[in-house]
């Protein structure tokens, strides 16, 4: 069977050949530590559980959703984001609720981009955004460095004529954090560029330490779309739901594609997020997302420390959890040796030409286990 050329130009997913590997060692009985994929090890809250149980025994949850969304799903949404940042959105008309950030993310291109166009993509980033934004609408990945230099914050004016502007902040994989100012930046080209789709991944945006709120976009601009992820804040990535927010002219068709593609998030799910959602005091977190952050944070503290006594160039940040490190001109060598000493971690050029050189380690191991990682790598 001859399969797409589309297909056929992927490159392979990161993750999944780091999955095998990992399998792999593990079933030979090595004692290994993943610092790779950035799944957290940390339970859900038991309200959330505790939720989605009760909601089982939902008259309707047997039946199809609806492609948008639960209405009242939508309604709690609106409302969580009125108090968190500040922005009004109409619950019919500018809210979608996802099968996670990442579905929504790729389905997303399909409304925008036609075969040829471009589609700007930060490098280095999360693979979605070139592989299924770009390369599977038959379009052209437009890469846009992160300069270390300035916080790793890319040159949007290299997006001119890009279909697509793909964003994410607080970032994967590097766990930067954008200024006020570069959003004012990103709002006035999404003013002027109107045939540009400005898309913000703030899957990270309830994970941070230290005081730092990250913003939404949509506090600088509406003339763009926002995707979130109910995965990492609430530590159920297995559950698959979040939303997209933002233009109506933007959340109207997405909609319209999911119809096409899938019948929504199942309803107990997305009443288990409505019902944590409603969690929050204003903009503060539930007390125990509130404890998970803070052990994230213990732990990012560690492994910071750590490399930094190894000689790695550190990204010290208050969000995500993620520590994204500069080992050299090439990670590779580094990277296996870490593998030689029981310790996974991920090399940098998997996410895109300008990730040479780093590598970048999440955070979902317990504390101890860390410790014993960080021990192992500077026995390298």
């Amino acid at each position: 069977m001859k399969l797409a050329d589309r297909y056929l130009k992927l490159p392979p997913y990161l993750f999944a050949g780091l999955e095998q590997k990992t399998a792999a060692m593990k079933a030979a009985g090595v004692d290994l530590i993943d610092l790779g994929i950035g799944d957290p090890d940390l339970p859900p809250p038991a309200f959330f559980v505790a939720s989605m149980h009760r909601h089982l025994d939902d008259a309707d949850t047997h039946l199809y959703p609806t492609s948008q969304g639960d209405p009242a799903v939508r309604r709690v949404i609106a409302e969580w984001f009125k108090n968190r940042f500040g922005v009004t959105l109409d619950p019919d008309r500018e809210i979608c609720v996802l099968i996670g950030a990442k579905e929504g993310l790729a389905n997303f291109s399909r409304i925008i981009v036609n075969p040829g166009e471009k589609v700007a993509v930060p490098d280095p980033a999360y693979p979605v955004y070139a592989q299924a934004g770009a390369i599977l609408n038959d379009a052209e990945p437009v890469r846009l460095p992160l300069d270390p230099e300035k916080g790793f914050i890319p040159d949007i004016s290299a997006a001119e004529g890009c279909r697509i502007l793909y964003l994410n902040y607080p970032n994967n994989p590097t766990g930067a954090t954008a200024p006020d100012e570069f959003f004012d930046e990103v709002a006035a080209f999404a003013e002027n560029h109107p045939d540009t789709a400005v898309v913000q991944d703030a899957a990270y945006s309830e994970m941070t330490f230290g005081g730092y709120r990250s913003p939404s976009l949509l506090q600088f601009t509406r003339k763009a779309i926002e995707f979130h992820s109910i995965s990492k804040l609430f530590n159920a990535t297995g559950f698959r739901v979040g939303f997209a927010v933002g233009s109506a002219s933007l959340i109207k068709p997405l909609t319209a594609l999911k119809t096409q593609f899938d019948s929504g998030a199942p309803l107990f799910i997305q009443r288990a997020m409505a019902d944590g959602l409603t969690r929050y005091d204003g903009a503060t977190p539930p007390p125990k997302i509130i404890q998970n952050l803070r052990e994230y944070e213990k732990r990012r503290l560690l492994v910071e420390d750590g490399l930094e006594w190894l000689g790695w160039d550190v990204l010290k940040s208050k969000a995500t959890f993620f520590v994204w490190a500069k080992v050299g001109d090439d990670e590779l060598p580094v990277v296996n040796a870490a593998i030689g000493k029981g310790v996974v971690l991920t090399p940098g050029s998997g996410f895109g030409k300008s990730g040479t050189g780093y590598v970048r380690l999440a955070l979902c191991q317990p504390y101890d286990r860390i410790e014993e990682a960080v021990e192992r790598l500077k026995g390298l």
